[in-house]
Order: C-alpha cells, then sequence, then structure tokens
C-alpha cells in the first residue's frame, strides 16, 4: 500500500528557529542590561522599568516564534484510509472539506503562508503549512488524487517542458523599466551615490577603504535587488518567467499545468507572483518593477487562458 511520509524543510525551520531564537535573545538582553546598569547606578525612574518590560517582551515574542515553527511542523504519514498528524489519526471517510490552497496565519504577527485545510467530522480542522515540508507538493498531490478525486492509486507527474517548444509561440510581455520604476531608482541611486562618494575629492577615507566598503555592499545591494525584478511572458500555451538582469533565468509552464497563480505580498516586500502547478509544486517570483496596472492586465489575460489568479495585493 502507498504511504507518504512528510519530510520537515529543515533549512527553513531550524534556520528560523536558531535565527529567531538568538536575534530576540540578544535583543531582549541588550535591554535588560541597559535597565540593569542603571539601576546599579541609581538612575532608575518610572519609564526606566519600560526597558526591563520590553526586555522581557523581546523574549516571549523570541520563543513564541520558535514554538510555532515547531508546532506546526508535526510528522505526517499518509496512507488510502488515513492520516496521521502528530499522533492524532484521521479516516478520509470522515472527511468533509478539503482546501488545497489558501493562506493561512502563521506565528504570533499572523505572518500569511499557503497551507493544505483538512475539515473533518465533529468541527476539527487541520492545517498543513507549505514551507514547512520540502515534499508539501507530494502531500498535497496524494490528497488530491486519493481523496479529492478518489482516485485508485497514486501517480507522480513528471512532465517537463523542453525550451525548443516555445519556439513557435508568440507571447505578450508583461514587465516594467528595471531602472524607472521604483525598484530600479531605489537601486542605481543608492548604488550611483556610493560610486560618487568613492570617487569624489571630498571622500574622508582613503580610495582603498572607499572600496572595500562599496565592492561587496554594491554588490549585495545589485544581487537583492535585481532579484525581485523578474518579469513575465504570457502565450496561448505557456507562461514564462524572466529577470531583468538574470538573463540565464527562464523559467517555463504550460498553461495547462498551472493550477493557480497568486499574486501576494508580505510586508514591505515587493508585489510577488506565486506559481502553484497541478502537481502543487510551487516557487515565488518578485516582480518590483510592475505597477499595478500591468499586474491588472496580466491577470485578465491569464484568465482569459482559463489560469485561476487569486489576486491578494493588487
Amino acid at each position: 500500500m502507498t504511504k507518504i511520509t512528510s519530510k520537515e524543510n529543515r533549512k527553513t525551520v531550524w534556520f528560523s528557529i536558531i535565527f529567531s531564537l538568538l536575534f530576540f535573545i540578544a535583543l531582549g538582553s541588550f535591554m535588560i542590561y541597559i535597565f540593569y546598569k542603571m539601576w546599579l547606578n541609581g538612575k532608575v525612574e518610572n519609564k526606566t522599568y519600560l526597558m526591563l518590560i520590553f526586555g522581557l517582551l523581546v523574549y516571549f515574542i523570541g520563543f513564541s516564534f520558535a514554538k510555532s515553527y515547531i508546532k506546526n511542523t508535526p510528522k505526517i504519514i499518509l496512507d488510502f484510509e488515513k492520516i496521521i498528524i502528530k499522533n492524532k489519526t484521521y479516516y478520509w471517510k470522515d472527511i468533509q472539506n478539503v482546501k488545497m490552497t489558501g493562506k493561512k496565519g502563521f506565528g504570533l504577527f499572523s505572518y500569511q503562508m499557503e497551507v493544505t485545510t483538512l475539515e473533518f467530522q465533529n468541527k476539527i480542522t487541520e492545517y498543513i503549512f507549505d514551507d514547512m515540508y520540502s515534499n508539501s507538493w507530494e502531500i498535497k498531490s496524494f490528497i488530491k488524487q486519493i481523496v479529492v478525486d478518489k482516485k485508485d492509486k497514486f501517480e507522480i507527474s513528471t512532465n517537463q517542458t523542453n525550451k525548443k517548444d516555445i519556439e513557435k509561440e508568440h507571447f505578450e510581455e508583461f514587465k516594467g523599466s528595471p531602472f524607472f520604476s521604483f525598484r530600479g531608482i531605489m537601486m542605481w541611486s543608492l548604488i550611483l551615490f556610493f560610486l560618487f562618494m568613492t570617487f569624489s575629492p571630498l571622500r574622508k577615507i582613503s580610495y582603498f577603504n572607499a572600496l572595500k566598503f562599496f565592492i561587496p555592499f554594491g554588490l549585495f545591494w545589485f544581487a537583492f535587488n535585481a532579484y525581485c525584478m523578474h518579469y513575465f511572458e504570457l502565450s496561448k500555451n505557456y507562461f514564462l518567467v524572466r529577470n531583468h538582469y538574470f538573463w540565464w533565468i527562464k523559467d517555463i509552464y504550460k498553461n495547462s499545468e498551472i493550477e493557480i497563480i497568486v499574486y501576494e505580498s508580505q510586508g514591505k516586500q515587493p508585489n510577488s507572483l506565486r506559481i502553484i502547478t497541478k502537481n502543487y509544486r510551487r516557487k515565488l517570483y518578485p516582480a518590483g518593477t510592475l505597477n499595478n496596472r500591468k499586474w491588472l492586465e496580466m491577470k485578465t489575460e491569464l484568465e482569459r487562458k482559463n489560469i485561476e489568479v487569486r489576486n491578494e495585493c493588487i
């Protein structure tokens, strides 16, 4: 009998746990240390106690994040009859509703993440967070085929698209300017400013020291912003993802293999496009050069190709 076992996305989970703990512990400890030094010197006022309170609050936030990551990565085992989530067993015959895509808040600040939602009898609901498992696509495909479509066997699609398949296609581009969009201006204005400061006779440090600072910072700033500059091409049969500066990026999707496209954004990040295929593999593409008009034009054209679009940010 086919059985699927979850594989925790350890790089994502453990990096997030360790980073959040170290960051919040360091920040909280710094605040408490300031309070302690002021208390030793007899400089404590009513407002000084805010440092102690905020320090403890930061500790709480850090441990809450760690707890959320651990809580939301239980071991999952699926077969044709049931799903086992940690130490709880649910039978497919008791399921009432399945939502293969959608968002749910994660952690203390409800960071929105893609989930699979399983609703069972007695109003029991379980969520599987996509990013917590490296094989979440396999889990979702199994649920879709066996539980939703009620197939007798589980199959993994291995469809691959050859770049030669798109040579005769006519593509419509959806892109902004890598120089004059907000993202482009933000990137190049800071790079040009540091170039000016590096070669300016008014600089107060040596030319060599100026270059030592500018080169690593400039490369990081360029790479970070260039990664956020994807653009898209759409034809009758294919959807392409390109990048303004990383010219070698050319991800090809058959329109017929796309389950849903999601427009999303988190906090101060640029608007991004998430592609979820019918076998539930997924990838996120930040696209900071597109204005709202282009996003909406692309949504219209995608829907004309019978591709579902979930707009969460435009």
